[in-house]
C-alpha cells in the first residue's frame, strides 16, 4: 500500500483524488529507491505506471524554492503535455504553490525567457532541444541547480537527440544529482552514456521475456501482393473497436492512408511527426472526446501519448525495428483491458515474424474474406510449401534441356514437359506422406 511509503499529507491527498489504491509493480520497486536517492533505470512496458513511479516520491521532496529542483527530459511535446497535467494534479494539493513549467517547440519563446528572467520553475519538463536553448544558447534556464533528472521514454530521447547535444545539456547538472531513467529498452550506448555521468545505477527490469502482453492477441494477414488499402478497407468492414490506431511507417503513407479512408466516409484522425503544435493538441483532444474511431499515425507521433481506450492495433506495415512492434502493440490492453494486433505481412517478412516468434510471441496467421479473419496454414507450412515447388521448378527445368533446333511452339511443348514433372514431383511427395503414415500405424 501506499502508506508504506510515508508520503506527506499533499502526496496521500492527491492518490485519494488520482483513485490509486495500491502501487503498481513498478511503482512499488522504484518508489523506495527514489526516496534514498538512488540513481534508477527502470526498464518497463508501456502503460505499467511508471509516470508516477518517479513523480509521487520525487514530488514529495519539493518545496516552492523557486529554484530549479527537478528536470524531466521527453522525446515528444505531447509526452511533455501529458507528464505536465499529471504533474499539476499531485502539486495542486500541496499547501504552497509549486511552479511547474513545461518547455516544448512551438511555444512562445521570448515570453518564456523573460519569465524565467523574473523566476525560476521548481519543476521543469521538457524535450532536449528546447532545453538546451534556454539553458545553454539563451542561459536563461538554471538547470545547475536540479537535484533530479528525469529521462522518459530514454530510448526514444536519444534517437531524437544529437549525442553532443545530451552531452552539453547534462555536463550543466551537479556532479550529485540523481537520475532516474525508464524505458522499454536500453541499448548499450545509452547506458555507456549514463554511466559515464552518473555511475553506478539501480537496475530495475520488470520488461517480460515474452514480448508482448499476455492479454493482447497478435494477428497476421498474408498479403499476398494484394493492394493493401483494398485490404485495411475489407478488414474494417466487420470492425467495430473503440479505438484503432494504424500504424505506417513514413507520413506519406500515413498521408495516403488517412485520404484513402476519409474518401471511404471514414472518419479518421491522423497523428504525424510535422504536425503544429495547435493542429496537434486539436487532433489530440478530438482523439480523446472520441470524435474519430480510427487515427493513423507514425511511431515517432503516437509515441509517449497517453490515448486511452485503444482496443485494437493495425500494422499497415510491419515496422523495421522489432522494438517498435512492441511499442505499438503496447498502445492496446492497457490496465486489465484485452486488445487486439492485427498485421500486414509480405512473403519478404518471413524473417521478421521468425524473431517475433523467437522471442515468444504467440502469433495467429488468418486470412481475410469479405471482412473475417479465418484460420489458416501456418506461416511456416505455406513457407516450406513454397521453397518445395520452387525446387521442383528448379530441377523440372534443369532436366529439361532446350531443343538443339528450335521449333514453332517448341517453348509451350518444353512449358508442358516442365508441369508434368512437377505434377509427378508433387504426387511423389504425397505418396511418401501417406507411405510413412502407414508405415507408422502398421508398427
Amino acid at each position: 500500500m501506499f502508506k508504506e511509503f510515508q508520503f506527506p499529507v499533499f502526496i496521500n491527498e492527491a492518490l485519494l483524488k488520482l483513485q490509486f489504491q495500491k502501487p503498481t509493480s513498478i511503482q512499488e520497486r522504484v518508489i523506495p529507491l527514489v526516496l534514498q536517492g538512488k540513481n534508477v533505470i527502470g526498464k518497463s512496458e508501456t502503460g505499467t505506471g511508471k509516470t508516477h513511479a518517479f513523480l509521487l516520491p520525487l514530488l514529495s521532496k519539493v518545496q516552492s524554492q523557486k529554484k530549479v529542483q527537478i528536470c524531466i527530459v521527453v522525446p515528444t511535446r505531447e509526452l511533455a503535455m501529458q507528464i505536465y497535467e499529471e504533474t499539476l494534479k499531485i502539486t495542486g494539493c500541496a499547501n504552497d504553490f509549486i511552479d511547474v513549467r513545461v518547455y516544448v517547440g512551438g511555444t512562445d519563446r521570448d515570453n518564456e525567457i523573460e519569465r524565467l528572467n523574473k523566476s525560476q520553475p521548481d519543476v521543469v519538463i521538457g524535450t532536449i532541444g528546447k532545453i538546451k536553448d534556454l539553458a545553454i544558447q539563451q542561459n536563461a534556464l538554471q538547470i545547475h541547480t536540479a537535484e533530479a533528472i528525469v529521462i522518459d521514454e530514454a530510448d526514444m530521447v536519444f534517437a531524437n537527440s544529437e549525442m553532443e547535444d545530451m552531452d552539453n545539456v547534462f555536463a550543466k547538472f551537479s556532479p550529485q544529482v540523481q537520475i532516474l531513467a525508464f524505458s522499454a529498452t536500453f541499448s548499450e550506448p545509452i547506458l555507456q552514456f549514463l554511466h559515464k555521468y552518473f555511475g553506478k545505477l539501480e537496475v530495475i527490469d520488470l520488461s517480460k521475456k515474452n514480448i508482448s502482453k499476455a492479454n493482447i492477441v497478435h494477428y497476421f494477414i498474408p498479403t499476398k501482393n494484394k493492394n493493401k488499402d483494398e485490404l485495411l478497407k475489407d478488414l474494417l468492414t466487420n470492425m467495430q473497436p473503440y479505438l484503432a490506431l494504424i500504424f505506417a511507417n513514413t507520413k506519406v503513407k500515413v498521408d495516403e492512408i488517412a485520404n484513402y479512408l476519409a474518401d471511404n466516409n471514414y472518419r479518421v484522425g491522423k497523428l504525424t511527426g510535422d504536425l503544429e503544435a495547435r493542429t496537434r493538441k486539436q487532433m489530440l483532444r478530438r482523439i480523446k472526446e472520441g470524435e474519430f474511431q480510427f487515427v493513423v499515425a507514425t511511431d515517432i507521433a503516437a509515441r509517449g501519448i497517453d490515448i486511452a481506450g485503444v482496443s485494437h492495433v493495425i500494422n499497415y506495415e510491419l515496422p523495421n525495428d522489432l522494438e517498435y512492434y512492441v511499442h505499438r502493440t503496447g498502445r492496446t490492453a492497457r490496465a486489465d483491458f484485452s486488445g487486439f494486433a492485427i498485421s500486414f505481412y509480405d512473403f519478404d517478412d518471413d524473417r521478421y515474424l521468425d524473431l517475433l516468434e523467437q522471442k515468444g510471441l504467440k502469433c495467429r496467421y488468418r486470412s481475410l474474406k469479405n471482412g473475417e479473419l479465418l484460420p489458416t496454414k501456418e506461416r511456416n507450412a505455406r513457407s516450406k510449401r513454397v521453397i518445395r515447388e520452387a525446387i521442383y521448378e528448379q530441377k523440372a527445368h534443369a532436366s529439361t534441356p532446350l531443343p538443339k533446333k528450335i521449333k514453332p511452339a517448341y517453348r509451350k511443348k518444353r512449358n508442358e514437359i516442365i508441369q508434368k514433372k512437377i505434377r509427378k514431383a508433387k504426387r511423389e511427395f504425397v505418396s511418401e506422406i501417406y507411405r510413412k503414415r502407414s508405415q507408422k500405424q502398421g508398427e
